[in-house]
């Protein structure tokens, strides 16, 4: 396979040791539905991933800095103008359309000011309807997560800008879309009237935890094996993480996170307790699993520290 040279930009995937298991069928899927993928940047703590059909550079910041500064090193070693992000758990359903990707660059490059094309779908009515930026919409400051982690092509340079060294993922997206709120930046997201109307996705793939791809809470969703066994992808290490199933999350949103219901009462309560106790055990069961008995002990402590 030639490789495929593209100038403008490359490909980051910002991933941690404890998700290893993630990178084959992620990888498997990139060779399966995006056959003109750019150069790949996969962002690690210390461990490295090859394929010889693909061009991936392991850039390891270690394990003593927070995700934010390692991914700050990573884009600054990245030689093209633009990137796009991803996580390692956004799979592919589907073919990545080239096409869209292309215009978005054209329009960054006419225009200094845009700073994101976001390819995951909203239908956010406060979006802003641009003609010129069909189908995408101006995400101005009264959208929630402007800045997140969902799969979007960013000026490399303001993302960096956007950084704070102090972050994990979560305080990026919601003390980072504070941050910027008088920015002058453009940000366009993509708009779907169905944010999972799969044949209109530029970038296809679903993480939505209802609808079983990813992985949520340190652990499969059940949705992936059969993604994977579609694609002849089958030596996939699922006892590393674990397989929720779809019962698990919809007792999970009920019981944990009380989606769309009133505050937890009486048995319920109880109940939220108890769940909140297996999913704090289960988590320490999956970092022992990964990292041995005496490296998982210090990565629990490690992580109630922060």
């Amino acid at each position: 396979m030639n490789f495929i040279s593209q100038k403008k930009y490359s490909l980051i995937v910002s991933s941690s040791d404890n998700y290893e298991c993630a990178w084959y069928p992620y990888f498997e899927l990139i060779k399966i539905y995006w056959k003109n993928c750019p150069e790949i940047y996969l962002n690690s703590e210390t461990k490295k991933y090859f394929d010889e059909k693909l061009n991936i550079n392991n850039i390891c910041g270690g394990k003593e800095i927070s995700w934010s500064e390692r991914l700050w090193k990573c884009l600054n070693q990245i030689p093209t103008e633009y990137i796009i992000f991803s996580l390692e758990d956004f799979f592919l359903i589907d073919y990545v359309k080239d096409g869209i990707i292309k215009k978005c660059i054209d329009w960054m490059d006419e225009n200094k000011n845009i700073a994101e094309f976001r390819l995951k779908p909203s239908n956010n009515k406060k979006l802003i309807y641009s003609e010129k930026y069909f189908p995408f919409r101006i995400a101005n400051n009264d959208i929630p997560f402007r800045l997140d982690t969902q799969v979007a092509i960013w000026r490399k340079s303001d993302l960096m800008s956007f950084l704070d060294f102090k972050e994990d993922p979560w305080h990026f997206e919601t003390d980072g879309t504070k941050r910027i709120f008088n920015s002058q930046k453009i940000f366009l997201w993509m708009f779907l009237e169905d944010e999972n109307d799969e044949k209109n996705f530029i970038f296809p793939y679903h993480i939505n935890q209802s609808l079983g791809f990813g992985i949520a809470w340190g652990r499969w969703l059940w949705n992936n094996k059969p993604l994977f066994e579609k694609n002849n992808i089958k030596k996939v290490n699922y006892k590393c993480l674990g397989i929720l199933s779809e019962k698990s999350v919809k007792r999970r949103f009920r019981f944990l996170y009380r989606s769309g219901l009133d505050p937890a009462k009486g048995f319920e309560k109880l109940i939220q307790k108890i769940y909140r106790l297996i999913d704090k055990f289960e988590k320490t069961i999956i970092l022992i699993k990964i990292n041995g008995l005496k490296k998982g002990i210090k990565e629990i402590k490690r992580k109630r520290k922060k």
